[in-house]
Parts: structure tokens; sequence; C-alpha cells
């Protein structure tokens, strides 16, 4: 009897095989004032209640992709992108100690993070592919 218990638990939750939540590889371009954002990540979380799940990624030379198994259900998602100085990234080790490092600046405006008003709709059947050229002013 365990057997079969188990069995029908294995098949109901589909041992593994396929995405429940509908999740849809999304990728994309960044660009700020024209050129490729060399660094940095990006953030979806889930709009107006819509959802739990949300997703983000590492950006490089411009370029975002998040794969399907790690990708975002259908739905609306609140959009922030980050990208600190180079200098910040490329600091070199500093040896144990009461030194702390300055904070590192964010190159981009608050009006794409913190404060972002970016919003994008991952669809089912969609290509998913959002593009952000973001300006100065």
């Amino acid at each position: 009897m365990l057997c079969i218990v188990l069995a029908a638990v294995g098949a109901w939750s589909g041992c593994g095989s396929g995405d429940s939540l509908g999740r849809s590889a999304v990728s994309g371009r960044i660009t700020f004032d024209g050129e490729p954002v060399e660094h940095g990540s990006i953030q979806f979380s889930p709009h107006g209640g819509q959802g739990a799940v949300g997703s983000g990624a590492l950006i490089a030379d411009g370029k975002y992709a998040i794969p399907a198994a790690k990708g975002l259900p259908p739905g609306k998602y609140l959009v922030r992108i980050f990208s600190v100085e180079r200098s910040a990234v490329d600091r070199p080790a500093e040896p144990p100690g009461p030194v702390v490092p300055p904070p590192a600046k964010q190159q981009i405006p608050a009006q794409y993070n913190v404060q972002s008003q970016l919003i994008v709709e991952v669809t089912a059947d969609g290509t998913n592919r959002f593009d952000f050229d973001m300006q100065t002013k």
C-alpha cells in the first residue's frame, strides 16, 4: 500500500519535471546614455501584489539573461538596474583592520533603481526580451 501512495505522490508532484509556475527565460540589452552598461545587476520584483517570485541577473557588456529554470512566471514586474563605479569593483584587497573603504558610488540614476517606476510584463508565449536605454536626465 505504501508503494501505491508514494507512486501517487510522485506522479502528482511531477517528480521534478516541468515547472508549475510556468517560468520563462528573460533577456535583453541595457545601455546608459547610448553606451552598453559594462557591469551591474538587474532585478525583477513582482508588481502590484502579483505573485511571489522575482529574479535577477548580472549585467555584462550591456547584456543580461535569466534562464527559464530561474526565470519569471507570467505577470508584471518592477525592474531595478544597478551599476557601481568600476574602481569599487576592482578595488584591491586591503589588509584586515579598522580601515573601511568608502561605499561604492552608484553610476545609474535613482530613477532606474531605488526610485524605479520601470514595469515590464512577462508573457507565457512571448520572447520576453526587455531592452533598457537609460538616460542621465
